[in-house]
């Protein structure tokens, strides 16, 4: 049998090949070189810079996942893994800045799609209003270092918050956004944790796969009067987030 017939050498010069890529992209992760929860360069990119195939920095890419150094989302790249998850602390209180914390995470939410619907009979049991009334539905996604943690639809009351979509935009805090509508203050009343696995679009924006469970929320927000002023139906992204009661 020729040299380039024996499948076998074929398969162990493969092996030694990825092997070694993994060995070195694992030492410039240990080294710093790639930030915590940062995105490494395009798969493309990495087979160039290490002079291998893509198939071979794929399976580098893939030892590196099942090692827990990297976390690889569909469509988006792959990203180093934080030794330390963002915390969320679940309270009475409601707080973005203060309930999602880490020593070195940047914390932004952003606003990704706005809308005035009729309630259904989920959110108008919730906001304690008619079914079929005006609400404002916002889906919110909250990011550590432009790493998504979060997506939530939040919903209130159309009638009593006109704009509070625009506000929030402005002002990046929904504290400050509902001052303008009177209410100096808020509580959490209740909230509910529980896994499932994700919808596609939310499997989507937390770049994640959609074989992997997230932490379904929903809850519901009072004013100072005990009136309820929002309700949230969401999820977190299990590997990113630690909830502390």
């Amino acid at each position: 049998m020729d040299e380039k017939n024996r499948p076998d050498e074929g398969r162990l010069t493969t092996c030694r090949g990825w092997a070694a890529v993994a060995a070195e992209l694992r030492r410039a992760i240990d080294g710093g070189s790639y930030a915590a929860r940062g995105r490494l360069p395009s798969e493309r990119a990495l087979s160039e810079r290490f002079g291998v195939s893509r198939v071979t920095m794929r399976r580098a890419i893939a030892e590196l996942e099942g090692e827990g150094l990297l976390r690889v989302a569909r469509g988006s790249g792959a990203y180093v893994r934080a030794d330390m998850p963002v915390r969320f602390q679940l309270g009475n209180k409601v707080s973005f800045s203060k309930d999602l914390t880490a020593t070195d995470a940047n914390l932004t939410r952003k606003v990704l799609s706005a809308r005035v619907v009729p309630a259904n009979a989920d959110i108008a049991a919730r906001l304690n209003v008619e079914p079929g009334e005006a609400v404002l539905e916002m889906c919110v996604v909250a990011c550590a270092d432009a790493l998504p943690v979060s997506v939530v639809v939040r919903s209130c009351s159309a009638g009593r918050f006109p704009g509070l979509a625009e506000k929030f935009g402005a002002m990046g805090s929904f504290t400050a956004a509902l001052r303008d509508y009177g209410v100096t203050d808020y509580w959490r009343r209740s909230t509910d944790i529980k896994a499932r696995m994700p919808t596609e679009v939310e499997a989507r924006l937390l770049q994640q796969s959609r074989l992997t469970p997230v932490l379904a929320c929903a809850g519901e927000d009072i004013d100072a009067d005990g009136t309820i002023i929002s309700c949230q139906i969401g999820c977190f992204a299990p590997e990113r987030i630690v909830v502390t009661v």
